[in-house]
Order: structure tokens, then sequence, then C-alpha cells
């Protein structure tokens, strides 16, 4: 008689053990996988951060836009790729005017602007209008008179001095998906940005 009740005991545990688990393991394979998921978009962000600061350090040490984006595109690893469609980044100076009795007088605007990359990502840096950027130096063209060059967007906080230059650098990414948490409706970014001022 108790060794059929030990029996049935037994039974009853590795069959509550059975539903326990199979309660459990979505959950924990939910978890693990979005640990997984943002540990990649964590290292994934680092590298854009750690390249739009190479950006903007690279442009404030004169060097011409089209050359820095040369030097970040032989710079460039996972997640960024500026030949495939999945990256862009956008270098651009702000210059505060200094040229008494001008449009720009005393007003922060667009000096120069470079794109690379065909992700259809914009410069959250906005104009009031839009300007001509003529190469190799990439600058705008009256840009002490064109109104439309003045900034509307941006940090609140660029104070800079008459004349003085901002150097800006802006990437947009891709983060390719390591897991599959869409299947289970749990949604992740997959546009990695990143922007650096010097």
């Amino acid at each position: 008689m108790t060794t059929l009740r030990l029996r049935r005991t037994l039974a009853d545990a590795s069959g509550q053990s059975l539903v326990e688990m199979a309660i459990i393991l979505p959950l924990f394979l939910i978890i693990v996988l979005g640990i997984v998921e943002v540990g990649y978009a964590l290292i994934d962000q680092h590298v854009t951060t750690r390249m739009t600061r190479e950006g903007s350090n690279l442009i404030s040490r004169d060097v011409k836009l089209a050359d820095a984006a040369t030097a970040l595109r032989a710079m460039t690893t996972q997640p960024i790729n500026f030949d495939d469609g999945s990256s862009k980044v956008i270098l651009s100076v702000l210059k505060r005017g200094e040229t008494t009795g001008t449009t720009n007088y005393d007003k922060i605007f667009l000096y120069q602007r470079y794109e690379l990359g065909t992700y259809p990502g914009t410069s959250k840096l906005t104009t009031r209008g839009s300007g001509s950027f003529s190469p190799p130096n990439y600058e705008a063209a009256n840009s002490d008179g064109n109104s439309g060059l003045q900034l509307t967007s941006g940090p609140a906080n660029i104070v800079g001095v008459q004349g003085g230059l901002i150097y800006v650098t802006e990437i947009y990414t891709r983060h390719r998906l390591m897991t599959p948490l869409t299947r289970f409706g749990i949604t992740v970014p997959s546009t990695l940005y990143s922007i650096a001022y010097f």
C-alpha cells in the first residue's frame, strides 16, 4: 500500500514539474533573448557613438568633409557600412555669423555639409530653407546672406563665438536583430542614431 502511494506521489510530482516547466520556459526564453538582443543593441550603439565622435574630431581639424567621410568609410565596422545602404553619415559645420549688416549676423547657420551613404535618415539639424553646397569643400553659397541656412532645430545650448565653427557628425545605421523577439510580439528599434558636436 505504501509503495503504491509512493508511486502515485512521484507520478504526480513529475507531471507537476512538466506543467511548471511548460509555463516557465517561454518566459525564461523571452528574458534570455531580450538580454542577448539588448546586449547586441548596446554594442552597436557604442560603435555608432564612437564613429560619430571620430567624425566630429576629424572635421574639427580642418580636414575636408569629403576626406573625413572617406576616412570614416575606411574605419567602418559592424553594424556600420556606408556602401550597402544600411548606414549614412552626415557631416555638418555650423557657424555663428560675424559680418555685421548681413542676414545671418549673430545667427547660427549651416556653413558646410556632406553626406555619405544611402540610408533614408535626414539630419536633425534643420534649417529654414536650403542652400547649395559645392565641392570640394561643400561650403554653402552666399552663407552670410542666405536666411534659409539659419538653424531651426538643434541643441538649445549652442552658443559659440561670432565667426566660430561647430563641427557635427550624425550617423544612422540599421540594427539587425540577432534573436527572434519579433515572433513573441516584442519590437526592438531597427535604426540606431548618434550625433556628436565638437
